[in-house]
């Protein structure tokens, strides 16, 4: 078994029931973002000088375009060098090797840039240089005002001067603190305005501040309060880079890089992980928790930029209605690369990202624009926010998302992580919404997501528990639909369904949904009823797949190298048949073959078509979970366990190692030894005892930021 460098002093060979003793005694971990309380802003389109603001997810507009801004239309650009000289110089070699052949995502074939192309680009940023007035972004930006443009050349951007503003700075802190539901103190929206650099890199205000927020916070969370909602003073703005790629334009809050000009390198060279996890304000490897905030900026657009090397988060928007961010790159952020918070019409697409502790990119507490929507404030039910076209890689996991209600994920690759793609109910604190629903995820390739996270000297500091070897993990949500995707060589299972039980997901954030599809709501279940997973291909291969360098990326293990026609799942679904649970159903499934018979499931594959207790249910009128479950259960809280009380190697949970390549004689060893651990953890009185602990913890062990 791999070490693991979480764990504090001696190892002890200690059984699971050993470990709960002491849990008691130990903290929840803090692993995440406080969130103010927050509110889903209106749906609808206000009119900003004339054009629409919000409503809709806003349009980008073409580079060229920005030469011809008109009206009450400003352009605002920042470049490097005398005249924008040493932008034009760099923009000169991205050229050149584009001509080669470039990548904007790492699964893509390269593409080579045409000379017509090439001359265009070449020319229009010679005009744009003619323009340049600013060297900071952060100086663009306070210069900015509704509806404007600001083009960023070619360049590493540091932003000295946000560096130099001091962390909890005594002018917002604690003067502008605001207490949460459950009675934290976090940053206001006035404090994020006033004291824009004290946490973030680069800052876009886009409302003026007014009046004092709710106190204590509305339970109804259906608009930001009149009270303190400002005008529009930077709604509409796109933000752009203007090189061939993403790459060409870095907005960069790491340190201690050895070759900083070098887009994938490591904030803090050879600083381990774990040096860079800490909180102190002089931390080695980040100088910001924040690369790029937008708050309240409604119609915002990011297009054709990197954000790299943030304590906490690349990119971070709250409370905005209208987001686009396209042709985006986040690598090195050591929670996430992307988080978005109450959020609505909001679209990532074309995006790549690594090096994540948490996940790449991360829509929560987004809006419940689905079947239990107010109609009022909602009409129409319809998905807010849409992650496409995107690699999604090199992380704890790929996605994440607590209370993610009416998120669409579609057209995406998620490999090389411990976990593809994780959504759920763990962290209500902070999060409304509660339950999540009305999540849909089709048309993605989840394959060889087998990082082994928690091992020692690994290049970023995982943040959340995750069972290595995973496609994807669903613990806790309703309604849902993963329809069509390709699931391969994930070495422990392909998809995993987990009920939460309300005393683990902890208090709702605001009210709780008027309608929730689980019967036994009243009874502590209010999560995993209804989902439904059909039509997708199971340990098969595309036929149109190759394999590409970033697979092995930090020593990932895969068996897809050779281009094989199958790679079978540890096991392809798996399901914790949590015994109040209903609706849920596997149906029109194939296997590595290509057949339904081919299909492997815990519990076991029962009569197509059908649901048979102790069988995977494929009917979804008449599925509900089995007594199975009370032998399951205790494993997955021994897990949570483990994470909790940083005792990663204890025995009785084997989340946190890659298993061994399904088929293998390991392989099989191991399960039959999983199997003996949860038999003998269900039939001892351990099982009660972490039981017991993990309720307790009521909401604190988390997948997300908490308020």
């Amino acid at each position: 078994m791999n070490g693991h460098g979480r764990i504090r002093g001696a190892r002890a060979a200690v059984v699971a029931g050993a470990i709960v003793g002491c849990l008691l005694l130990i903290p929840a971990l803090a692993l995440a973002h406080l969130e103010r309380p927050s509110y889903w802003p209106t749906p609808t389109a206000e009119k900003v000088d004339g054009k629409n603001a919000g409503g809709a997810v806003p349009k980008a507009q073409s580079l060229a375009s920005a030469l011809k801004a008109k009206g009450k239309s400003e352009l605002h650009v920042v470049c490097q060098g005398k005249k924008g000289k040493k932008s034009l110089g760099l923009l000169a070699d991205s050229i050149k090797d584009a001509k080669k052949g470039w990548q904007l995502r790492p699964s893509l074939p390269a593409k080579k840039l045409s000379g017509k192309k090439a001359k265009k680009l070449t020319q229009t940023n010679k005009k744009l240089a003619k323009k340049c007035e600013f060297k900071s972004v952060q100086d663009a930006v306070n210069a900015a005002d509704n509806s404007d443009r600001i083009v960023v050349m070619p360049g590493r951007y540091t932003e000295p001067k946000s560096r130099k503003a001091p962390l909890n700075d005594p002018k917002c802190n604690p003067s502008m603190l605001i207490e949460t539901q459950s009675g934290a103190l976090a940053p206001s929206y006035e404090y994020q305005a006033e004291c824009p650099n004290d946490q973030n890199l680069i800052h876009i205000a886009g409302r003026a501040v007014k009046g004092e927020p709710l106190s204590p916070p509305s339970a109804d969370r259906h608009g930001i309060p009149a009270q303190e909602l400002g005008k529009c003073i930077r709604c509409n703005l796109q933000l752009e880079g203007s090189g061939v790629k993403p790459e060409d334009v870095i907005f960069d809050a790491g340190t201690n890089y050895e070759n900083p000009s070098d887009p994938v390198d490591r904030p803090g060279g050879d600083i381990s992980s774990a040096e860079c996890n800490t909180s102190a304000a002089d931390n080695p490897c980040f100088a910001k928790h924040v690369v790029l905030r937008t708050d309240r900026a409604d119609g915002f657009v990011g297009r054709n930029f990197l954000m790299r090397g943030a304590h906490e988060h690349g990119f971070y928007t709250e409370e905005t209605d209208g987001v686009l961010l396209d042709r985006v790159k986040f690598f090195w952020n050591a929670d996430y690369g992307h988080l978005s918070f109450t959020t609505d019409h909001n679209v990532v697409r074309n995006c790549d990202g690594f090096g994540a502790g948490d996940a790449v990119v991360y829509p929560g507490a987004s809006p419940q624009t689905g079947e239990f929507r107010d109609e009022a404030f909602y009409p129409e039910q319809r998905y807010n926010t849409t992650i496409e076209n995107c690699d999604l890689h090199g992380s704890a996991m790929g996605y994440s998302g607590s209370m993610g209600n009416s998120v669409r994920v579609t057209n995406n690759r998620f490999y090389g992580n411990a976990n593809g793609l994780t959504t759920d109910t763990l962290s209500a604190p902070g999060h409304p919404g509660f339950p999540a629903d009305g999540m849909k995820i089709d048309n993605n390739w989840f394959f060889a997501n087998n990082l082994d996270v928690y091992r020692d000297e690994n290049p970023f500091y995982a943040r959340v528990p995750q069972a290595v070897g995973s496609g994807f993990m669903w613990p806790g949500n309703n309604d849902g639909r993963f329809e069509d995707n390709w699931v391969f060589d994930n070495w422990r299972q392909g998809t995993m369904l987990i009920s939460i039980p309300d005393a683990v997901a902890g208090d709702a954030e605001g009210e709780v949904d008027p309608g929730i599809h689980c019967p036994s709501a009243g009874e502590g279940v209010s999560t995993s009823c209804d989902n439904q997973y059909s039509g997708n291909h199971m340990g098969e291969v595309p036929s149109d797949f190759k394999s590409f360098p970033e697979l092995t990326m930090f020593g990932n293990q895969t068996s897809l190298t050779g281009n094989p026609k199958s790679a079978p799942n540890g096991v392809d679904f798996w399901w914790d048949e949590a015994t109040p649970n209903t609706g849920n159903c596997w149906p029109n499934n194939t296997g590595p073959d290509g057949t339904h018979g081919s299909l492997t499931a815990d519990p076991p594959i029962g009569p197509p078509g059908q649901s048979v207790p102790g069988s995977l249910p494929e009917d979804c009128a008449s599925s509900m979970g089995s007594p199975n479950y009370a032998t399951k259960v205790p494993g997955l809280l021994d897990c949570f366990g483990q994470w909790e009380s940083e005792n990663l190697d204890a025995p009785g949970c084997t989340w946190f190692n890659t298993p061994p390549q399904p088929g293998t004689r390991a392989s099989e060893a191991e399960r039959r030894e999983e199997q003996r651990l949860q038999d003998r953890l269900a039939g001892g009185s351990e099982a009660a005892a972490i039981q017991d602990w993990v309720s307790e913890l009521s909401g604190d062990v988390s997948l997300g930021p908490q308020g």
